[in-house]
């Protein structure tokens, strides 16, 4: 049994942990060296993990490091993200290599008497244990350096992490998942290898014919028809989400700051225009709240999109990419798998390196499957 404490080093035994490729169930001790994030969700540390199972040797080497994600078990997002990360396997999303459930105990102001736990002030609950691969930092750790630097991402990594993003995205869609939660601190990256891994399934969802909660994704990455209310959405909800993050990249900042649910709809139609009354009634037919119908800007939305993006000045490109994702249609949202086709992405297969950065590897390799994903039209473009 481990200890939340804030102690820098955790070490602690826990019998059954499942190997999440072989599936063999070994007792393993683990030491926890580093908080990397902390949320409503739980926790996440850095840790390196020995297996001390019946066939393992005493000279077993440390395996790590790992990031421990910590929530509590029996709740239908938690097992729901456990389901998801032991059947996905692509290169762009995190990999999941253990898992176990053990008791934790918890500091609890609620609990002076130490019920339940033995320790005054303390709880034990069970919680569930994801030990995925590790990667230095977040996007959104790498945006804000650069923010502070005063300096934004050259426009080639961009569209290095872009196209990845895109490309896990897409494996996800292709089964019907929605991430629901696609942000700057829910993406990895090794700046070195410029590799990108999509993280932190715990809001992810395979959606089907039936209604879904509408109040998900954090607010400024929200799509406008959950914003209104939709709860028979699309997994297109992750490709407005894509949008922000690109811009995001591009400008250093974030593009749609409202300043709750109903003020990020006006900050939405700052850049897009205001919603039309179609859009609005099939998102929410009983939708009641502001429209923000009057034009904030003079001239086209692409225009619009040109004076706010002006890195992106002469690059038609780009410009089509970002207003094919941020679109409030989600009908007419661009895919994931035609985003991938776009010509913005076209430097990228010109070069093997940039700025001393090899590109990742597998950036333009495409298995069998997902060859049947993209089409024979798609699959040669991408590979010409």
């Amino acid at each position: 049994m481990s200890s939340s404490s804030q102690q820098q080093v955790q070490e602690y035994t826990t019998l059954q942990v499942t190997n999440n490729f072989t599936h063999e169930v070994n007792k393993f001790y683990i030491k926890e060296y580093k908080r990397l994030g902390q949320g409503a969700f739980g926790v996440v540390s850095k840790a390196y993990m020995q297996s001390e199972g019946e066939n393992s040797s005493s000279s077993t080497e440390w395996e790590g490091p790992f990031a421990v994600k910590r929530v509590l078990a029996q709740t239908e997002y938690k097992s729901r993200e456990l389901d998801i990360l032991k059947v996905t396997s692509h290169p762009n999303i995190i990999k999941l290599h253990y898992y176990f459930t053990d008791f934790v105990l918890t500091k609890d102001k609620n609990n002076p008497s130490g019920l339940n736990s033995g320790v005054p002030g303390y709880s034990k609950n069970l919680y569930l244990h994801l030990c995925m691969e590790c990667l230095p930092q977040t996007l959104q750790q790498e945006i804000t350096r650069h923010n502070k630097q005063q300096t934004t991402i050259s426009k080639f990594k961009i569209k290095t992490y872009s196209f990845q993003l895109l490309k896990g995205m897409s494996y996800l869609h292709n089964t019907n998942i929605c991430h629901r939660d696609i942000k700057p601190s829910n993406v990895l990256i090794d700046p070195q290898s410029l590799l990108l891994k999509i993280c932190d399934f715990g809001s992810a969802k395979q959606l089907d014919n039936y209604p879904s909660i509408s109040y998900i994704c954090s607010r400024f990455y929200r799509a406008p028809e959950l914003i209104l209310g939709k709860t028979q959405y699309a997994v297109n909800i992750d490709n407005w989400s894509i949008g922000c993050v690109i811009g995001e990249m591009l400008l250093g900042k974030t593009i749609f700051q409202g300043s709750d649910p109903i003020l990020q709809l006006r900050e939405i139609s700052k850049l897009l225009g205001p919603p039309d009354k179609r859009f609005v009634f099939l998102s929410n037919p009983g939708y009641d709240g502001p429209l923000f119908s009057e034009k904030l800007f003079s001239g086209s939305v692409r225009e619009r999109f040109e004076s706010v993006f002006k890195v992106l000045k002469n690059d038609a490109e780009g410009i089509d990419l970002l207003m094919g994702l941020l679109c409030y249609d989600p009908d007419k949202r661009l895919s994931c798998l035609d985003a991938m086709c776009s010509d913005w992405f076209n430097e990228l297969k010109k070069v093997d390196s940039i700025e001393d950065c090899k590109l990742p590897k597998e950036l333009f390799v495409f298995t069998e499957y997902d060859k049947l994903v993209l089409g024979e039209e798609r699959v040669k473009k991408l590979t010409e």
